[in-house]
């Protein structure tokens, strides 16, 4: 019989024109396993990006095993569980900025607190040396947890005359909403014994991935030949002159720290690490829409130019292979780097160029 199955689109044999092409900044629509092989070799000083986590946010296909399947119709992938899928999709776009990096060259990578550690066996399969990890605490992720209670009372048909949810009567950063403005009371003796029990924290904390392309001999022959292969400390830096850490707050969870360990030696004690006083998660301004288009998972511009200055040297040219909203493109400029972004989702195009020309 013959296989149902279309064959795969054939795969680019160079770069397409590029969609934005300003002095710092240039984007590419597409795909990025398919398009960051086709890069220049050996050419980007560093590599900071925002990819999805595989966590199938909001419903969204980019962050999802079927939208990860698309991105590998080379590879068989019909008997991959889904965070297998997204191992391979990492190793696959890892792969491809190997080839685009200099040697040496750093890769800062946030990741899902449940699926970083595929991310990281993908990054390590392309041939990355996994160097460190940034913990990025913060205080506005929202739980994504059952109320067990109310769970049960619906698994036994019970319904709560008090409960009290809200919904949005139009669709916002992150879709349309419902709130539970009043849980209700429990109905079933079950739902009674369970109540106050969920499935999930309340999201806190997300690694940062901190890996290295093998050097081309020793650290101080790669950075003379190459210019990369090197931790800016100095402009990582950050209250006192302190030497940057691999653990950074925002101002919420700094004065968390410090109310619960007071001072020490005279000082508080969230001034020995990085915080990002203005903008921990971004508000509206930070997240930003053109067109009726904005992106749900935007990153904080001053942990972006953080991040950009501690792993490139500078006005060093920076890779975004997932470009979003533009936040990383937008601190790369704005830090005078040079940029180049990839981007698959062609909505995001104007309000990629809409900051860009902010």
């Amino acid at each position: 019989m013959t296989d149902p199955t279309p064959p795969p689109a054939p795969r680019l044999a160079e770069l397409p024109a590029p969609v934005i092409a300003e002095a710092r900044a240039t984007v590419y629509l597409g795909d990025a396993v398919e398009l960051l092989p086709l890069l220049p070799e050996a050419s980007i000083d560093a590599l900071v990006t925002d990819p999805p986590y595989g966590l199938s946010f909001n419903g969204h296909s980019w962050d999802d095993a079927s939208g990860f399947r698309e991105s590998l119709p080379q590879l068989d992938t019909s008997a991959m569980t889904a965070p297998e899928v997204f191992e391979a999709w990492c190793t696959a776009w890892a792969a491809g900025a190997l080839h685009a990096l200099k040697p040496g060259a750093y890769v800062a990578a946030f990741g899902g607190a449940r699926t970083w550690h595929r991310m990281v066996r993908g990054i390590e399969n392309a041939g990355f040396e996994i160097r460190d990890q940034i913990a990025w605490l913060h205080t506005t992720g929202m739980p994504k947890s059952m109320d067990l209670a109310h769970a049960i009372d619906k698994h036994h048909g019970a319904h709560r005359t008090d409960r009290i949810v809200q919904t949005t009567d139009r669709d916002g950063v992150l879709g349309a909403t419902r709130t539970v403005v009043s849980k209700g009371t429990p109905v079933t003796d079950d739902a009674q014994r369970w109540d106050g029990w969920g499935t999930a924290l309340r999201p806190a904390f997300e690694p940062i991935i901190i890996a290295r392309k093998p050097l081309a001999g020793t650290v101080v022959s790669n950075v003379l030949q190459h210019g990369v292969g090197a931790i800016n400390i100095d402009g990582g830096r950050s209250a006192d002159n302190r030497w940057p850490t691999n653990v950074v707050f925002d101002q919420e969870q700094a004065d968390a720290l410090d109310m619960l360990t007071g001072t020490w030696q005279g000082e508080s004690l969230s001034r020995k690490f990085p915080i990002f006083r203005f903008d921990h998660k971004p508000g509206r301004e930070e997240r930003p829409r053109a067109f009726g288009v904005s992106h749900s998972t935007v990153k904080p511009l001053a942990l972006m130019r953080w991040l950009i200055t501690l792993v490139t040297p500078p006005r060093g040219l920076v890779l975004e292979p997932f470009s979003g909203s533009g936040t990383t493109l937008q601190a790369a400029v704005e830090a005078h780097y040079g940029v180049v972004g990839v981007e698959k989702d062609p909505s995001f195009i104007p309000l990629i160029r809409s900051r860009l020309e902010a």
